[in-house]
């Protein structure tokens, strides 16, 4: 899965806005692209929590869906996702994942077998996508790039996600600008995802609660289809941030348990 990954390499000033209950309305950013910047660095203090996600490729008219769920502590940038992935793409179906923002390990759901190692940094897209779906930590570093390089953003409207009211704002984000305001080791993912997409402008939507933290993120990439295909492959990547403060305990597999490149 991962080689197959790696190769196939969203305003107006409001004070308030209408809601669907009494007291259930997020206030509204007078400026919805500072707001969005911010949410990032807001994010990062969560803490814990867990996390859902789900990535779409399509590529002459067929797609392929990864999905998985799992936990993340965002002061230690480190989580675990069991992902489930397309037979096609790996015969196991399930593969746990643990996730930094400089390594990647997996390896099949139940097995006892050594952890494949991945550096993050000889992946084309700085693994931004390529482990089926995208780091959280990548998420919030990504909004930093909101509404740059001539892109905007506006708000959309009042939302829920998990039962949690939040503010819908929708717009496009820039990854060369994303890169240049974040720092090592994030930036050069990000520098790497800017020269691997078919543009470095993605569109993406994205949901905060009240207290402008994400709660949903959602991008929409694009890049040259492998030869011998032609055009482009398109990918939808979803990210869910829930029970916040969850308990989390995760942490990368000793060395022994590692399987080391030969």
């Amino acid at each position: 899965m991962r080689a197959r990954c790696a190769t196939l390499a969203a305003g107006c000033a409001l004070a308030a806005s209408a809601c669907s209950g009494p007291g259930s309305a997020v206030t509204v950013a007078a400026d919805p692209a500072a707001a969005v910047r911010q949410a990032g660095t807001a994010s990062m203090r969560i803490g814990t929590s867990a996390v859902a996600t789900s990535v779409t490729m399509t590529s002459n008219g067929k797609s392929e869906q990864f999905s998985g769920t799992g936990s993340f502590d965002f002061v230690q940038q480190i989580g675990s996702i069991t992902l489930v992935v397309p037979p096609e793409v790996n015969a196991h179906g399930t593969l746990d994942e643990i996730v930094t923002p400089t390594t990647l390990y997996m390896r099949p759901t139940g097995s006892t077998a050594k952890w494949v190692r991945v550096d993050a940094s000889k992946l084309a897209d700085g693994d931004l996508i390529s482990a089926g779906y995208t780091s959280p930590v990548l998420a919030f570093a990504m909004l930093s790039g909101a509404g740059a390089a001539g892109g905007s953003v506006k708000y959309v409207g009042q939302d829920k996600v998990y039962d949690t009211p939040v503010a819908h704002y929708t717009g496009t984000l820039d990854l060369a600008a994303a890169a240049a305001a974040s720092s090592a080791p994030l930036n050069s993912a990000l520098a790497a995802a800017s020269r691997s997409f078919t543009k470095q402008s993605v569109p993406f939507d994205v949901y905060l609660d009240a207290e402008g933290r994400v709660l949903r993120f959602i991008a929409h990439f694009a890049f040259p289809a492998p030869a011998p295909q032609k055009g482009e492959v398109s990918i939808v990547s979803s990210t869910d941030i829930y029970d916040l403060g969850k308990p989390v305990k995760v942490s990368a597999p000793p060395a022994a348990d590692v399987l080391q490149a030969g």
